[in-house]
């Protein structure tokens, strides 16, 4: 698995992780967090993307046999956690924002997009899986972004366009991470790059999904 094209793809997964940790930052500052608040939680965010390279990459965590429902299930425990703890410290902060700030970061999934592209294409992962994934990662960003447009714009179906756009990202990483676990598990497994992405990006995707609906629920009564 440590053929140069997997340490190039795992570079790029990790300056993406990277990108996202700045935005989450980003919105921080958008939110009104102070800026102890926001230090803070940067040093956390990259002390975990160092983490996990270390755990996942260097197969310190997961052991090789470890089974695809059983990671599934480690995942979605994860996913529930990360967005717990993001609830619990940072809400005030997220439900600050306004809609188009959440959507414009979802657009940020292109980037994830060009990485599934990228892998299939250097057959990091199976070409299939990267293909579907690269485009559904694809339709995420682009919904978000039109999602933004049209609240920005003020439009009548700007909620429509919201809903659509939050229906499409987390389906999207419902699938993911379902074919992760069920589909291509032989050829990917638990210390995988992609996991990378599953531990971090895939959480903090969620959040913001989290908040956009809770916002698009509460905001309307």
């Amino acid at each position: 698995m440590e053929t140069t094209a997997y340490l190039a793809a795992t570079y790029y997964v990790l300056i993406l992780n990277s990108i996202l940790a700045l935005a989450l930052l980003l919105l921080l500052r958008i939110g009104k967090a102070s800026k102890t608040i926001i230090t803070i939680t940067g040093t956390v965010l990259f002390i975990y993307i160092i983490f996990e390279h270390w755990g996942i990459g260097s197969e310190h965590i997961f052991p090789k046999d470890i089974s695809g429902g059983t990671f599934f299930i480690i995942i979605l425990i994860g996913a529930i956690l990360g967005i717990g703890l993001l609830y619990l410290t940072l809400k005030r902060y997220f439900f600050n924002l306004s809609q188009e700030h959440l959507q414009m970061t979802q657009g940020l999934r292109v980037l994830v997009s060009a990485g599934f592209f990228t892998e299939a294409a250097l057959g990091v992962i199976p070409l299939e899986f990267g293909i579907m994934d690269g485009f559904m990662h694809a339709a995420s960003a682009f919904t978000a972004l039109i999602a933004a447009i049209l609240y920005v714009k003020n439009t009548s179906s700007k909620n429509t366009a919201l809903w659509i756009a939050n229906i499409i990202g987390v389906t999207d990483i419902l699938i993911i991470v379902t074919s992760i676990c069920f589909w291509v598990w032989k050829d990917i497994g638990p210390n995988h790059n992609m996991q990378y992405v599953v531990f971090f990006g895939g959480v903090i995707f969620l959040w913001i999904h989290f908040v956009s609906i809770y916002k698009l629920l509460t905001d309307n009564k």
